[in-house]
């Protein structure tokens, strides 16, 4: 067939000549209408929602809306048409990911069933042609999450959406990059109802925690931020994964608390760690729910303020699906942050929505490398970032940006991304997320260390 030429493949492309029947390619927003409409019916069936993360090749040519980019769409639509029943349903929710609802499935094992073929379908090399003519062949590396249900009732789909989103996380890390989560009975939403008591409870007494990844400058080996992560462990010694403590959270409408503790926490320790001599920023992550909220840069302002800290001395991250859900809005919003001196970073760079067009809008001081680029230089056999890593960094540079990079986890990996020019890093290879109370003591050790390493090297040369 021919593919569709239009930035996303139609509804009802695929379909035969004169049939006619409701196009299974829906906007998000209706197939999450959908979900709630199937989990609140009470039908035998089951409901199963697939979050599938496509890890093209091409990502590049995908944000710059290359030709190529309409025929991969065009083509990833057929593939998954082709093995829909009538009743399912899907929507592209970015040029990366896309979400499947499949009912009437009679149990989990078809779930998985389908998972796995729509994971062999997709991962079939798609042969394009650049804009120039010449050919071009794209490799997906389909990574597939879902969620199962025999609930009658769900009175909360996005807990669905959470649970395939989560799981499709996890399977990241499985050989057949596949895991279906079930959720069996309402007791997954009375446990989620208690977690969002305990963690009210907790917010309200500051019995959370905010622990400090460091950030190393991978010219001078010194480090000079650090990222603010959110911790908590309940009453009974459980870890509360931070990924559920932020969905809970934008669910329940506690997104704009979580923040403003996490703020304050990082200024805090930025100012105490300024007393003990350390140079340090510190950097707090901004859900899309914030971004909705008139009041945050007030609030920044206010928080700077109060704890004495210049506004160059904080850093905050959005994400580009933030961004991307009202572009316009974003950029005042955050033009409104830079006013009161604060960096800004943009998150998770190519992973589905941004355009390259965003660096001439956006009010950037910092891009940061997503893990999922970072994990290809892991998996390497060359000792030289890949293409499009070095292309991220260059493009960065040209416009003015630092590079960061996430998730780290060798010192093989933060020598390629130096050489290649990356500005800072995080991840293992350096240090996991520290308590508050023990980062001047690591910073100290480490920077000496670093000093230490840097001056026996050049005395050898």
């Amino acid at each position: 067939m021919s593919p569709d030429r239009s930035d996303a493949p139609r509804d009802g492309a695929g379909d035969a000549p004169g049939r006619k029947r409701a196009s299974p390619r829906i906007a998000p927003a209706a197939l999450l209408e959908m979900l709630a409409a199937r989990c609140g019916a009470r039908a035998s069936g089951r409901t199963a929602l697939l979050v599938v993360a496509l890890n093209r090749s091409d990502r590049l040519a995908a944000l710059a809306q290359d030709a190529s980019n309409q025929y991969v769409l065009a083509e990833v639509a057929r593939r998954v048409q082709s093995m829909l029943g009538p009743a399912d349903r899907y929507a592209f929710v970015a040029n990366d990911e896309l979400w499947l609802v499949l009912g009437d499935l009679a149990d989990e094992s078809l779930a998985e069933l389908a998972g796995q073929t729509l994971h062999d379908t997709l991962q079939r090399p798609i042969r394009a042609r650049r804009a120039d003519g010449s050919p071009a062949v794209v490799q997906l590396r389909p990574v597939i999450g879902g969620a199962w249900t025999t609930m009658r009732t769900l009175a909360d789909p996005m807990s669905m959406v959470a649970a395939a989103s989560q799981a499709c996380a996890r399977a990241r890390t499985q050989e057949n990059q596949l895991l279906i989560s079930r959720l069996d009975d309402d007791a997954a939403l009375i446990r989620r109802d208690e977690l969002e008591r305990d963690l009210r409870a907790a917010l309200h007494a500051n019995q959370l925690d905010v622990h400090f990844q460091p950030q190393i400058d991978l010219a001078s080996g010194r480090c000079v931020a650090l990222e603010s992560l959110i911790r908590w462990n309940r009453a009974d010694g459980s870890a509360v994964n931070p990924a559920l403590i932020a969905s809970v959270c934008e669910e329940r409408g506690m997104m704009g608390a979580l923040t403003q503790f996490v703020l304050n926490n990082a200024l805090r320790n930025q100012k105490r760690w300024e007393g003990q001599g350390l140079d340090l920023s510190v950097s707090v992550n901004l859900s899309p729910t914030v971004l909705s909220d008139a009041a945050f840069p007030m609030l920044v302002s206010h928080a700077l303020a109060t704890w004495g800290v210049p506004g160059e001395r904080l850093t905050l991250e959005f994400t580009e699906s933030a961004i991307a859900q009202n572009e316009q809005p974003a950029i005042e919003f955050m033009g409104q942050l830079r006013a009161l001196g604060c960096r800004l970073s943009l998150d998770d760079f190519g992973t589905g929505y941004s355009s390259i067009a965003w660096f001439g809008k956006l009010p950037l001081d910092e891009l940061k490398i997503d893990r999922s680029f970072v994990r290809e230089l892991e998996s390497s056999e060359r000792n030289t970032p890949s293409r499009t890593v070095g292309a991220l960094i260059g493009l960065a540079h040209a416009y003015g940006l630092r590079v960061l990079a996430e998730a780290v986890e060798s010192p093989r990996v933060a020598a390629m991304l130096a050489a290649a020019g990356c500005d800072r890093a995080q991840g293992f290879s350096f240090s996991p997320a520290l308590p508050a109370q023990a980062v001047a003591d690591w910073c100290r050790r480490h920077d000496e260390a670093s000093l230490l390493s840097r001056s026996e090297a050049a005395s050898i040369r």
